[in-house]
C-alpha cells in the first residue's frame, strides 16, 4: 500500500486556503451567506492568520451548531462547525489529503468524489450485468445501521496513521475528530465527513475485490453480485467477520435472491438484465411534483421539477415517462421555466406638470 508523504505544507498553504475560499463561495449556500461577508471584510488576514495558527498548532474547531433535517422519508442529525474559517479548513484538508485518500479507494466507489456520477455508476453496473447473458446471478445487498454515527474514532485514526506517514497532517484531522461533539461517530454536517467515512470502508472494498466478487458501494449501501450462490454466501460471512473488526453492525434485511427477482437497487435505480429503470420512490416523488406544478405553476416549483429531469434523462423510458406526467418535452419545460424565473417589472406611470408662463 502507498502511503501519503509530506502533505501538511500543501494542506495549509495561503495558495490552498484561498482555492478553498473560493469554492466554498462559488457554492453559494444560503447558510453561509453572512459569514462569508464578514470574512470577506478583512478577506486576506483572516487567511493568513489561519494558515499561521495551522502552523504553529494553535488553530481549533469552533463551537458547532445543531439541527435536525428529514431526508428521504429518514430523520437526520446534523452538526455543523458555525465559523466560516473552519469551513475553509476542511475544505483545504479534502482538496489535498482528501483527493490523494479518493485516489487509493477502488473504482466502483461512488459517493461524494469528484468525477464518479450516479448515472457512470449504473452504466457500469448494467454492463457487468449484460457480460453474464443467461448465467443465473445472485444478488447480495446490504446496508449499515447508523453508518456515519456509529464509525470507531480508534479504528478510523489507526487507518489513517497506516496510511498518511505526515505526524502533522495526522494531528489536525485527529483535531478535527476529537473537537466533535459526539464521541462515537462522524458529524454529517463537517465537509470531511464522507472523505473519512469512505476511506473508513475501504476494507470492505478489497474484501469484495480480493474474492472476485462484483461489488459496488454507494457510502455505506452495498451491492455484490456473482454467478455463484455459495461464493456469495462466503463472501456474506467473511464480510460479518469484518464489520466485527471495524465495529460497525448491518442492518438484519440483508438480502440475497436472484437479480430476476427485484434488481439491482443501488443509486436511486434499479438494474435488471435488459434495462434500467428509475427507482418507484423517486417516480411517485416526480409525480406529485408534476401535479402540483399544474395546480399552481411558480417558479420555484418549476425549478424544483426541472433538477428532477437528471434522474430519467439516461434511461430508455424518461422520456416517455417525463411527458406523459409533466405534459410536455423537457425543452418546451425548460423554456417555460424561464418565463416563469424572468422577474416581471413594474411600470411606473409619469406625469408632467406644465408651468403658467410669466
Amino acid at each position: 500500500m502507498k502511503r501519503i508523504r509530506d502533505i501538511f505544507e500543501e494542506m495549509i498553504a495561503f495558495d490552498t486556503l484561498f482555492a478553498a475560499y473560493l469554492k466554498l463561495k462559488k457554492k453559494g449556500n444560503k447558510r453561509h451567506r453572512r459569514r462569508i461577508i464578514k470574512f470577506e471584510e478583512n478577506l486576506y488576514w483572516n487567511l493568513w492568520c489561519l494558515h499561521f495558527r495551522l502552523k504553529n498548532g494553535t488553530w481549533k474547531m469552533h463551537h458547532y451548531k445543531h439541527m435536525f433535517r428529514m431526508e428521504c422519508g429518514k430523520m437526520r442529525e446534523i452538526y455543523y462547525s458555525s465559523n466560516f474559517g473552519d469551513l475553509i479548513v476542511q475544505c483545504a484538508i479534502g482538496m489535498t489529503l482528501g483527493a490523494r485518500l479518493n485516489h487509493s479507494l477502488i473504482e466502483d466507489t461512488y459517493a461524494g468524489i469528484p468525477g464518479k456520477s450516479l448515472h457512470k455508476g449504473v452504466r457500469r453496473i448494467f454492463r457487468k450485468v449484460r457480460e453474464f447473458g443467461d448465467k443465473p446471478i445472485f444478488c447480495y445487498k446490504i446496508d449499515f445501521k447508523q453508518f456515519y454515527s456509529s464509525i470507531d474514532h480508534d479504528k478510523l485514526k489507526e487507518a489513517l496513521i497506516h496510511k498518511v506517514k505526515d505526524k502533522r497532517a495526522v494531528a489536525l484531522i485527529f483535531n478535527i475528530i476529537d473537537n466533535c461533539p459526539i464521541k462515537v461517530g462522524l458529524p454529517i454536517g463537517n465537509l470531511i465527513s464522507p472523505i473519512l467515512a469512505n476511506f473508513f470502508l475501504n476494507p470492505v472494498d478489497r474484501l469484495a475485490k480480493d474474492m472476485k466478487m462484483c461489488f459496488y458501494r454507494y457510502n455505506d449501501d452495498i451491492v455484490a453480485f456473482c454467478d455463484s450462490k455459495d461464493k456469495i454466501h462466503e463472501f456474506q460471512n467473511a464480510l460479518h467477520a469484518l464489520s466485527v473488526e471495524l465495529k460497525v453492525n448491518i442492518k438484519k434485511n440483508e438480502q440475497v435472491f436472484p437479480i430476476e427477482r427485484f434488481g439491482i437497487d443501488l443509486m436511486g435505480f434499479i438494474v435488471q438484465r435488459k434495462r434500467v429503470l428509475v427507482r418507484r420512490r423517486i417516480e411517485r416523488h416526480v409525480r406529485r411534483n408534476a401535479m402540483r406544478f399544474k395546480l399552481h405553476p411558480t417558479a420555484h416549483r418549476a425549478r424544483s421539477l426541472s433538477s428532477q429531469w437528471g434522474w430519467f434523462k439516461r434511461v430508455k423510458s424518461g422520456k416517455a415517462f417525463w411527458f406523459r406526467n409533466v405534459g410536455c418535452s423537457i425543452k418546451n419545460f425548460n423554456n417555460l421555466v424561464k418565463s416563469l424565473c424572468v422577474p416581471q417589472t413594474t411600470v411606473t406611470q409619469t406625469t408632467t406638470t406644465v408651468l403658467p408662463a410669466t
